[in-house]
């Protein structure tokens, strides 16, 4: 779209307000509110300015010092928000208001070269340069609690609510009592151009699973932000909130972000990733990147598990992935490759929490991708059992701090993603692992205050 069929948009609709931002380090959609008068003249002016500590600062927005970008050593300088226009949207559950996705630019005009999104366009230039369109959709699991951000401050995060006590997995009744909210909340995204395709009851308490519909990388990463930060919106408005932390309670299982993915060609007619005259229908260059993804996802696994509360979730027997592993159909592995029919055959990550930024986490499943198509590696032979129970896979990085190292000095990730974004991000992820060194938490008190 250009301007001019915006601003018929704009009038056509009765927009008062435009939203305009895009995603920080932590996936979170930051920007700012701005009058749809303002809004044009900024689309036509080349775009609006935003602080880069965005940047800068961690999800509890606590300045991190010594950044190149978004710190006081630069003086909290101005980036450029450049609205792209065609991922504008009609907000179905405010009225009056619209949506926009921006891309970062310094105020020279060049690329932010940390900003995640542009992180992304770099690794799909790349696989375009190829001969391949990268198609990927993000699934996540969260869990819904009767809480608004008052109760949730008294009660400290804990003892919550929940929308829907019980396990009921699977269970059409229970889905269908809840529906009010969580049907509304799929209702609404599908009209917001966000292409819900399903959503059940999922293991745990209060937990449901939303599987959004693949499409290009950048717009699928797009409907992932945009659902997280539009999910919150909407359950507000029933007094519920959701939450997509990767491990809410270490007596429970996690709540998952699988990434779907798959290469087509060009002109997108055809799944490269499918060969009917192969085993399982699985051709060599989906092999060949099945095998890279494997080999780069201990170094990569800062960019799928960003947090320390991301490795709470990797125990043995919860649905969650210890090993690098894959495996055709196989749930225990880390990757579970789908063959059930040509368009639909594609690899699933199930390696990340529903707290991934789905930019980083698909421009790192991604550039493992295509690492592995460039060398023609082959994958090891597929896990036709209980991965668990597989003695010699590797093992993931167990720790954020673990992540961290290996990230920092990988190669693979220099090559992809870029020598200023490798070390913004890890100092940023070494800043969250230090300030959960001297955090205190009730798990220490509960074993050491009486004890020791």
């Amino acid at each position: 779209m250009d301007v001019t069929q915006i601003e018929k948009n704009i009038r056509d609709r009765e927009v008062r307000v435009v939203k305009i931002g895009g995603a920080d380090m932590d996936g979170v959609y930051r920007g700012k509110r701005v009058l749809a008068e303002q809004f044009l003249e900024g689309c036509r002016g080349g775009g609006f300015p935003q602080c880069d500590v965005i940047f800068g600062w961690d999800i509890a927005e606590q300045l991190i010092p010594g950044l190149a970008i978004g710190s006081a050593d630069t003086g909290f300088a101005d980036i450029v928000m450049q609205p792209d226009l065609d991922t504008f949207r009609v907000v179905p559950w405010e009225e009056g208001v619209a949506a926009v996705v921006c891309d970062y630019a310094t105020e020279a005009g060049q690329p932010l070269s940390v900003s995640p999104r542009q992180v992304l366009q770099r690794v799909v230039a790349r696989a375009e340069a190829l001969g391949y369109r990268p198609k990927t959709a993000a699934e996540y699991e969260f869990r819904l609690f009767r809480e608004d951000q008052q109760s949730l401050r008294a009660k400290r995060y804990t003892d919550l609510e929940v929308l829907n006590p019980g396990l009921n997995c699977y269970s059409i009744s229970h889905a269908t009592i809840d529906d009010d909210v969580v049907g509304r909340i799929g209702k609404l995204m599908i009209e917001y151009g966000v292409p819900v395709e399903g959503y059940n009851r999922e293991h745990g308490e209060g937990m449901y699973e939303m599987n959004i519909r693949y499409g290009d990388a950048i717009a699928a990463a797009d409907h992932a932000m945009l659902f997280k930060s539009g999910c919150k919106e909407i359950a507000a408005q029933h007094g519920v909130v959701p939450t997509f932390m990767a491990k809410y309670d270490d007596r429970i299982d996690g709540c998952s972000g699988h990434l779907h993915q798959s290469l087509w060609s060009l002109d997108g007619d055809s799944n490269v990733f499918h060969d009917a005259d192969a085993e399982h229908g699985a051709s060599g260059t989906l092999r060949s990147y099945t095998a890279g993804v494997m080999a780069t996802m201990p170094e990569l696994m800062l960019m799928y598990a960003p947090n320390v509360n991301s490795y709470k979730r990797f125990v043995v027997g919860s649905w969650a992935p210890t090993t690098v592993t894959w495996g055709f159909e196989n749930r225990t592995a880390a990757l579970r490759v789908i063959t059930g029919s040509p368009s639909a055959t594609r690899i699933e990550t199930r390696v990340p929490g529903a707290d991934v930024n789905a930019y980083l986490g698909f421009a790192a499943t991604l550039a493992g991708g295509l690492h592995g198509i460039e060398r023609k590696l082959e994958p090891p032979a597929p896990v036709t059992g209980d991965a668990y129970k597989v003695s010699d896979a590797s093992p993931l990085p167990c720790s954020l701090d673990e992540a961290a190292d290996l990230f920092e000095t990988s190669a693979v990730a220099r090559n992809f993603f870029g020598n200023a974004f490798v070390d913004h991000y890890a100092a940023m992820r070494r800043w969250e692992g230090e300030q959960h060194r001297r955090a205190v938490t009730d798990w220490e008190r509960a074993r050491y205050f009486e004890q020791v």
